[in-house]
């Protein structure tokens, strides 16, 4: 008797808590027949059911995007109509044929992970979609009364597509009503059913989607090479379309891998490909305007990849040289850098001669020759090559030379250089544009304080004279750093820099100034300029918008969108506002900063915040999605509060150089600060649930952090960095990044800096609750640089937990870790900052070992 009681209070508690679903929304019901044959038994003794009229009448539900009102058109053009309710029971439409599939939909969206039972009472045969999975196959019913079928859901949070295929049929108009029943543990968690499908960002949004890969302009600015992607549940597919670039019409299209190295020819509106033919590739060209194709030569062996000569008369290729033994039980290793897997190839420079069909090989030797650019006339070709020097700072040199095509006569231009550079031709070939560290020609370029060390990573350009070998630095008044540029034959040099967290275009102009091209996009992200015309074609994207394509006029400077497409997308997803906010740290100190907040923020509710920043040496872009889309976050139900603090590179030479023999001394005062401040200025913001993230060297600070303020929740570090000098060991580039970090200081001469402000050697100040998160193949950062802070942290009782990603480098990019990883932040920031910890404890079930 007591079991009953109980069984009937648990029931009692169920109902309770359920929630009916009161609307639904439907397509037309799509007439069904019975195949030919119907009566016929299977091989299986199976006559043809109503049960198979459901089940193997097929949609892909993937694909649908139920909202009232609008066109289904992958469906023949159907649209989704408010649906007849009685008593939140779906009602099929009066004139609808029997039997037909009818296609019904509702979203739930939830804010916090929780779990429950979709409980449906069917009055037919029917199916149910969550999420695009099927999760409900009722296909047994018989008579006219309502049968009861459930399912079981684990919700992260967000908005859910419930979708029910239901067979109509003569019995009954009743077909189905549905009932939320939330898990006892989440009975106050509210959960919407709703029609609408506006939401805000997921971690499937930035995973999935299409993509725009490369932009080549043709020489006359007449069409468009552009490389599209698309990625469907982690799955890749691409192609490459030429478009007229007036109208958009495509011309020409490449599907999959089948082609390689498209180009242009130079000078010319002809295509170039190799297709692999035989056992070799195959050189092919198109002719876009007379519709011809020709084939320049067939099965060659050696050319995987080339450039052509500006004159068309050779193609440039490379060969490889792998010296590193196949199978191997001890080694000796010949330099810091013998540990890399590629370190001992070596790459020398050949020609193909179109006239003659010749191979040559053009350099030789024990280094790396690389190809900076071509002479428009074809005579020279600008070459490099490159060693470790382990005596003299910053432990590389390189030589550049002149190397003539005709007759293979070396003119060195710099032998043994210690700060290397990039130089390609100005279109006349009497001038070299050359990108470089402010010291790269001595002390010209440079614009730094007294006692300051030039960061290698702020790139600059000078010209230099072929003739006078004179230098002259171009960007030394110029604060942002320069990425991408482009010495147009119109005579002016297109620019494409870091400025502050923006990425601009600008144009260096024949009055020796520099300014910015107003155009659409915060985020530069390709650019490709016509040779011979006066056409330019660039993507870029902002901080609420995904990557779109833009013309560009350089005649008039005036940009207009081309092509939007991840449009169809995000036409559903709503994005909250960002704001700037910049912190006057102290005289001659200003922290640039933005706020990202939740698209439906009410600013008389408190919020919890999460604070984003790198510290090393290049600021946090104002980027769409990538790795740490702060617009997720933000979808989450956070402010997210993102700061670029000194050593960035983008605000001039000065601000750059504190990045410096650094390592978070002036980031880490900067950051409390800022913080501190933001929550002064920003009500709306909890201050006893703010946490703080960073990845690299942004989870070195993130570690250091907490040895110096107790202010945060919760704290994430990816892939941090706890003893400097174990990482300056051990990394791959540790020691050659510390050139650009701290430079002439090591762990014999600066134990201030090694030993001092590691986080591992301050492991007992900590008291903020920390996430590691750590690759197990990373080998830029080792995972040893987490595991011994979490060793650290453990035998000091701190609240410390260890996620490892299996075979992931420094950057998570397998899809479906990106998607695990992604929600282990979020779910840890649930816990510490909103009070929620069942998401963590159902990713990460004690094992109580």
């Amino acid at each position: 008797m007591r079991k009953l009681l109980l069984l009937f209070a648990l029931i009692c508690t169920m109902q309770l808590h359920g929630q009916t679903v009161k609307e639904w929304m439907g397509l037309p019901p799509a007439p069904v027949e019975f195949p030919a044959f119907g009566n016929m038994r299977n091989v299986e003794n199976k006559t043809f059911s109503q049960a198979d009229l459901l089940t193997l009448s097929t949609f892909n539900i993937d694909n649908l995007t139920p909202a009232v009102g609008e066109q289904e058109l992958r469906y023949h053009s159907l649209t989704w109509e408010l649906s007849t309710m009685n008593d939140s029971i779906v009602i099929a439409p009066n004139n609808s044929a029997v039997p037909a599939i009818g296609l019904y939909a509702v979203y739930a969206e939830n804010t916090q992970w929780m779990s429950g039972k979709l409980q449906f009472s069917f009055y037919g045969n029917a199916e149910v979609y969550v999420d695009g999975v099927k999760k409900i196959a009722y296909t047994g019913h018989k008579g006219t009364e309502a049968v009861k079928q459930g399912c079981t859901l684990q919700w992260v949070p967000g908005k859910h597509a419930i979708i029910v295929k239901s067979l109509q049929t003569k019995e009954s108009d009743k077909l189905f009503s549905a009932q939320f029943i939330a898990d006892p543990d989440f009975k106050d968690a509210p959960v919407e059913f709703t029609l609408s499908p506006k939401r805000g960002k997921n971690i499937l949004d930035v995973l999935n989607g299409r993509r725009v890969g490369g932009i080549q302009v043709s020489p006359s600015g007449k069409y468009l090479i552009m490389v599209e992607g698309e990625i469907i549940k982690g799955k890749s597919s691409s192609m490459t379309n030429v478009y007229r670039i007036a109208d958009k019409e495509i011309v020409y299209t490449f599907y999959g891998n089948n082609a390689s190295n498209l180009t242009w020819i130079p000078g010319e509106d002809k295509l170039s490909y190799l297709i692999k033919e035989g056992t070799g590739n195959s050189l092919y060209t198109y002719d876009i305007e007379q519709q011809k194709m020709e084939r320049l030569f067939r099965d060659d062996q050696t050319i995987g990849s080339f450039s052509w000569s500006p004159d068309r008369s050779y193609l440039i290729y490379y060969k490889n040289e792998n010296y590193a033994p196949k199978e191997w039980e001890l080694r000796k290793l010949d330099g810091i850098e013998d540990r890399q897997a590629y370190y001992r190839n070596r790459y020398f420079l050949c020609k193909y001669d179109l006239a003659t069909g010749i191979h040559t090989r053009l350099t030789w030797g024990n280094q790396t020759t690389s190809i900076m650019d071509i002479s428009h006339d074809g005579n020279q070709i600008l070459i490099s090559t490159g060693r470790p020097d382990y005596n003299e700072y910053p432990y590389r040199k390189q030589s550049v030379y002149l190397l003539n095509a005709r007759t293979h006569q070396i003119d060195t231009l710099w032998k043994d250089r210690l700060i290397g550079i990039r130089c390609l031709f100005s279109p006349d070939d009497s001038k070299l544009l050359i990108a470089g560290a402010a010291d790269a020609f001595g002390q010209m370029g440079v614009k730094i304080s007294k006692g300051q060390i030039v960061n290698g990573y702020d790139t600059q350009l000078y010209i230099y004279d072929l003739n006078s070998k004179e230098v002259t630095p171009i960007t030394k008044d110029f604060n942002p750093t320069v990425s991408n540029y482009i010495w147009h034959t119109d005579g002016n040099i297109y620019i494409v820099a870091g400025d502050t967290d923006y990425v601009y275009l600008f144009r260096y102009g024949k009055d020796g100034k520099i300014t910015r091209i107003e155009c659409p996009g915060d985020l530069v992200q390709k650019i490709s300029l016509a040779r011979n015309g006066s056409t330019g074609v660039y993507t870029a994207s902002d901080e609420s918008y995904p990557t779109r394509v833009y013309t560009l006029d350089l005649t008039t400077l005036k940009a207009q969108e081309w092509a939007d497409p991840q449009g169809e997308q995000y036409k559903n997803i709503e994005f909250g506002q960002v704001k700037d906010w910049d912190y006057n740290y102290k005289k001659g100190t200003t922290i640039d900063g933005r706020y990202y907040l939740p698209a439906n923020f009410d600013p008389k509710k408190k919020y919890p915040m999460i604070v984003y920043y790198y510290g090393g040496t290049t600021p946090v872009e104002r980027t769409f999605g990538g790795r740490w889309p702060f617009n997720l976050y933000a979808a989450n139900g956070y402010v997210v509060y993102v700061m670029q603090p000194s050593g960035a590179i983008g605000f001039g030479q000065e601000f750059s150089a504190r990045h410096q023999n650094n390592w978070g001394k002036i980031t880490a005062d900067e950051i409390i600060a800022c913080t501190k401040a933001f929550l002064k200025a920003h009500p709306f913001v909890d201050a006893q649930r703010v946490g703080c993230m960073g990845a690299s060297y942004g989870g070195f600070t993130t570690m250091y952090l907490q040895t110096r303020t107790d202010i945060f929740a919760c704290a994430i570090s990816h892939a941090g960095i706890s003893s400097i000098s174990s990482y300056w060991g051990e990394g791959y580039w540790g020691y050659s990044y510390s050139t650009n970090a701290s430079a002439h200081a090591f762990p014999w001469n600066r134990k201030d800096i090694y030993v001092d402000q590691s986080p591992l050697f301050n492991a007992d100040k900590v008291k903020t609750p920390m996430l590691l998160l750590h690759g197990t193949a990373d080998v830029n950062v080792p995972t040893g640089e987490s595991i011994q802070f979490y060793t650290a942290l453990k035998l000091l009782g701190k609240d410390v937990e260890l996620v490892l990603i299996k075979n992931a480098d420094h950057a998570v990019v397998d899809y479906n870790q990106r998607i695990i990883w992604g929600n282990t932040i979020m779910a840890y920031f649930a816990k510490y900052l909103k009070g929620e910890p069942a998401w963590w404890e159902n990713m990460y079930k004690d094992k109580n070992l």
